[in-house]
């Protein structure tokens, strides 16, 4: 087995593509892609934060400096979307996010974000307490650890109080976090439990998956009758993600604009997971309690 040590940064410039790379990978390469998203402008603002996020690098255990000047294999920061809805950036990002939540099912869920985006931000904000909306993005390389998730959490959490202590605008009513999902059949997760998952690990490498092989598309298992074989289920990429959403107000699972099963050509691809985004806002008052209960509940997913 190989022994890989992990170590915790802040977000550095030098870590710009690799972050840029892990936020496409969040929104679905396909609709990063389209030029609706200004994902360079995120990225700079996710490395403009000198007091909230982390990264995480591969240890050598010998030199942090040198361990630092590699790459980041997941990330985890908040932006506060009522400060930085005036940049361009995060203008088509809340744009984009919105038009996720428009249709019947979510109209709850969209009005409410709504609302809570509107609210004042600086000096007309002072006079009562801010009620801001944080975006949580995280995402991690394919086959990292989840046991990294817990203690970037913590770290988390405790880089926003004292940001909050320094007076700096963290002070959230609310967080949205943002998460992939991917679709797959009752019938095949009962014929072998790990080949959809294998399957969207694969469809998850996305630009590097010419590097990983292809799991065969495998037979339908006898006797699956076809509403098994057609009842397709919501699945999560990430464990962290089943047990946040249990403290979601609001959650929304919605369709890429573009379908990853679907290429430039519009032949579907081999591997047979439909990817989709996940939305879930979740109030700032239960975040202690999510941050507490994780790590046993990711020591648990996956034992």
């Amino acid at each position: 087995m190989l022994d890989v040590n992990f170590s915790f940064f802040d977000p550095q410039p030098q870590d710009y593509h690799s972050i840029k790379l892990l936020l496409s990978q969040l929104l679905g390469h396909v609709d990063a892609a389209t030029g609706d998203l200004d994902l360079a402008g995120v990225t700079d603002l996710v490395l403009e934060q000198k007091l909230v996020g982390s990264t995480v690098k591969t240890d050598s255990g010998e030199d942090d400096d040198k361990a630092n000047e590699g790459d980041p294999y997941a990330v985890l920061t908040v932006l506060n979307l009522n400060v930085h809805k005036d940049k361009p950036a995060i203008s088509s990002l809340i744009k984009y996010l919105l038009s996720k939540l428009d249709s019947p099912a979510s109209s709850a869920f969209h009005a409410q974000l709504s609302a809570l985006l509107q609210n004042p931000v600086g000096e007309e904000a002072e006079a009562k307490k801010q009620q801001h909306v944080g975006l949580v993005l995280s995402e991690r390389m394919v086959n990292m650890p989840t046991q990294i998730v817990p203690p970037m959490y913590r770290m988390l959490q405790e880089e926003l109080q004292w940001a909050v202590e320094d007076k700096e605008p963290y002070n959230f009513s609310h967080l949205l976090f943002l998460s992939r999902v991917f679709l797959s059949s009752t019938a095949a997760l009962e014929d072998d439990p790990n080949a959809a998952l294998e399957q969207a690990i694969v469809a998850e490498a996305g630009l590097r998956s010419s590097q990983v092989a292809a799991p065969k598309k495998k037979k339908q298992r006898k006797g699956a009758t076809k509403d098994e074989r057609d009842d397709e289920k919501v699945w999560m990429y990430h464990p962290e993600d089943e047990f946040i959403q249990k403290f979601a107000e609001y959650k929304h699972v919605y369709n890429y604009t573009r379908s990853r099963r679907q290429g430039q050509d519009g032949a579907g691809d081999d591997f047979g997971v439909e990817q989709r985004g996940q939305l879930m806002l979740v109030p700032w008052a239960k975040f202690a309690e999510v941050v507490a209960g994780m790590e046993d509940f990711v020591g648990a997913a996956v034992a």
